[in-house]
């Protein structure tokens, strides 16, 4: 595993874009929450906790913090008994600080015996390659990749330079990755799609004769599946994360830089903007686009597609305005339904006494 590594304040607010207000040669060993944290370590502390209307436990949290620095925004800096990293943006800045700390095995290149190779491989001698991995024909391997025990290589593929692929994780044949990608354990890319042709009653498969082509620093979540075009790739964007337990249909397209939470469910053919945002357990249905800049909030079902940036929610997925206006008016609906009811038999006993008169 990697050793355990210390910064000291100065060094840290510089490799996280922070600015310093303390003893720039105070040591950091480590990072943990403000609750837990001892001398040593740095914790955090993001706008979104530490507002006014929340309970005061995040002030309390931090006023009695052991950490020795805290990553926060200029307008928390004046309550932080300790020193502090002020960033702008201090999300982003923990992760950074995080990513410093994080341990990561120790992974010396070389192929496993028990590996199973097909021909024509590239491989370079940076490549890790772990006990029973399976590669196909044609593999082509870049700089530093390494594939984590039982993983399934198919024929023609391509995994780019500085990427990792978790344990047991398949890739069909013609999957194409680019570099710095993250595949994590059970997720599977590049099987067929759900298309069938029906004759007669029996389904007949349609076989996908395209594949997937993945960009650069995409990740995908653990037990994910995305399926291979059926006569064009699959096709996801630089800069994707995706979350675990994701289904992404044949022919599908997630543009740049679009993060997907998990459960969502993607159907074939639809076309997904750049820097959009799917929350979590979100359907998508085949054959409709979705505009850049669009976030989908959890549980949202798109029918048809979206052509404008904003925040859609519901079923169908409205603007979220709307749809909050109309899930107001929803929860309405029975002292509504009881109200028309009371008009409508005061109508009809009014005409009752009318036709008695």
């Amino acid at each position: 595993m990697k050793q355990s590594q210390s910064y000291t304040l100065e060094a840290l607010a510089d490799l996280i874009g922070a600015r310093l207000q303390g003893d720039p040669h105070c040591l950091i060993s480590g990072i943990a929450p403000l609750k837990r944290a001892k001398p040593g370590e740095i914790s955090f502390l993001s706008n979104a906790e530490y507002r006014k209307d929340l309970p005061s436990a995040h002030r309390k949290d931090l006023a009695s913090t052991k950490a020795s620095a805290v990553i926060l925004s200029i307008e928390e800096a004046p309550l932080c008994p300790v020193h502090v990293l002020i960033s702008e943006n201090p999300r982003l800045s923990l992760a950074k600080a995080a990513k410093l700390f994080e341990k990561k095995e120790n992974k010396i290149p070389g192929i496993h015996k028990s590996a199973l190779i097909g021909e024509a491989c590239k491989i370079p001698a940076s490549t890790f390659i772990g006990a029973n991995v399976v590669l196909g024909n044609r593999v082509l391997l870049g700089e530093n990749v390494a594939i984590a025990p039982g993983s399934i290589i198919g024929d023609d593929c391509v995994i780019g330079n500085d990427s990792t692929l978790m344990a047991r994780v398949t890739l069909y044949n013609n999957v194409h990755m680019g570099k710095h990608c993250l595949i994590y354990s059970g997720a599977v890319i590049g099987g067929d799609g759900f298309g069938f042709a029906n004759q007669e009653g029996l389904w007949l498969r349609l076989p996908h004769l395209a594949g997937v082509v993945m960009g650069d620093h995409v990740e995908i979540g653990a037990n994910t599946t995305i399926d291979r075009g059926f006569l064009e790739d699959t096709v996801i964007g630089d800069g994707v994360v995706i979350d675990n337990l994701v289904q992404v249909g044949h022919n599908a397209s997630i543009g740049a830089g679009t993060a997907i939470a998990g459960c969502v469910a993607i159907a074939g053919s639809a076309v997904i903007g750049k820097f959009c945002l799917i929350g979590g357990g979100s359907r998508i249905v085949g054959h409709i686009e979705i505009a850049d800049h669009v976030h989908l909030i959890a549980t949202s079902m798109v029918t048809h597609s979206l052509k404008t940036r904003g925040v859609y929610g519901g079923f169908p997925a409205k603007p979220v305005d709307l749809w909050r206006k109309n899930m107001a008016r929803f929860h309405n609906l029975d002292n509504m339904a009881r109200r028309l009811r009371a008009l409508e038999n005061k109508v009809v006993n009014n005409a009752q006494l009318v036709e008695n008169e």
